[in-house]
């Protein structure tokens, strides 16, 4: 999950930096101090879920988080903030939460809650296009490629980006490795370490690596060898029937 803290006080984003990190190991966290900031950022970058305090010193949060909205349509926005006074503007904005400072742990629980049952319910409501559908979308500029799921080999992690390695060539893409991991589960890929989901039906060697672990190599890409974790070589193994 990708997860920008948008607070012109230190002390605040690393408050919920910290209290978010307790139930979400994975977060991939981006502070941010003034809402220019944040606007230059959210140019260049995508988020899963949008904190955003109302009083930015520089641009109100309730007018950010209307840009946000517009920018990202799928992004979670969440108000956390010391006024309870613009529920209304969280409202206008179809807001996920409204978290109020001081910042208590239950109710950043309970707002990591609601965020993974709204998106657990939206997958489901779109797994049955998901599963039939073999392309995946890659943002280049400002176009869209529509990639064939034969052709990727393996995506990597890389710099707060996704790299999208295909037979011929390789696409940066903002995404996660978790929404990846997410929407090719189905589909004949798997995720090999924290860094590789890789095609399984490229998949042209395992062999013993370094400390115990293992690596894989895959067909046409000779100079790459991907680490695999060593917790999940066994399910790996079974993914591959061997």
């Amino acid at each position: 999950m990708r997860i920008a803290i948008i607070d012109d006080e230190k002390p605040a984003r690393s408050e919920l930096k910290y209290l978010i990190g307790l139930y979400e190991d994975e977060a991939e966290f981006t502070e941010i101090s003034s809402g220019e900031e944040a606007l230059e950022v959210l140019k260049k970058e995508a988020f899963d879920l949008l904190l955003i305090d109302m009083n930015l010193g520089d641009i109100s949060g309730s007018a950010l988080a209307y840009m946000a909205r517009k920018k990202m349509p799928e992004a979670e926005i969440v108000f956390a903030t010391a006024l309870s006074t613009y529920a209304e503007k969280a409202f206008e904005v179809e807001a996920l939460y409204y978290l109020l400072k001081p910042f208590s742990g239950e109710k950043v629980k309970q707002m990591l809650e609601r965020y993974h049952v709204k998106k657990d319910r939206k997958e489901e409501e779109e797994e049955p296009k998901r599963k039939s559908f073999q392309k995946i979308p890659v943002t280049l500029d400002k176009k869209t490629l529509m990639v064939d799921l034969s052709e990727v080999v393996y995506i990597e992690s890389q710099n707060r980006v996704c790299v999208i390695h295909t037979k011929n060539e390789d696409f940066e893409d903002h995404n996660t490795l978790n929404y990846y991991e997410e929407r090719l589960k189905d589909k004949g890929f798997f995720r090999i370490q924290k860094s590789y989901i890789v095609n399984l039906r490229y998949v042209s060697e395992i062999a013993p690596w370094f400390h115990g672990t293992y690596s894989v190599k895959l067909s046409g890409q000779k100079e790459v060898v991907l680490p695999v974790s060593r917790k999940i070589i066994k399910e790996l193994r079974e993914e591959l029937c061997i």
